[in-house]
């Protein structure tokens, strides 16, 4: 497979407002946790570098994420939701 060229852009500086997993019960009794992370955001911009907008009008960016992952054992998971964390 070739990598497609990355958009055109400008760094965009951001910090992280909320992060949470999502939990998904496996076959075996395994809990999986499973979260996003932002790695990299870029205010894209069109070729004559004024800022680019979709369709809608909404500003466009690009970005990369990055998966955070956890295995629980069912008790594990049952403690972290007996500490308030909610499916």
């Amino acid at each position: 497979m070739i990598p497609s060229p990355q958009p055109k852009g400008k760094l965009v500086g951001f910090k992280p407002l909320q992060e949470r997993f999502s939990y998904y019960s496996l076959d075996d009794g395994t809990v999986l946790g499973i979260k996003p992370a932002m790695v990299k955001v870029y205010r894209l911009q069109n070729p004559d570098n004024s800022l680019a907008f979709s369709p809608d009008g909404a500003p466009a960016y690009f970005y990369t994420t990055q998966n955070i992952t956890q295995i629980l054992a069912p008790e594990e998971y049952k403690s972290l939701k007996d500490d308030g964390i909610t499916e």
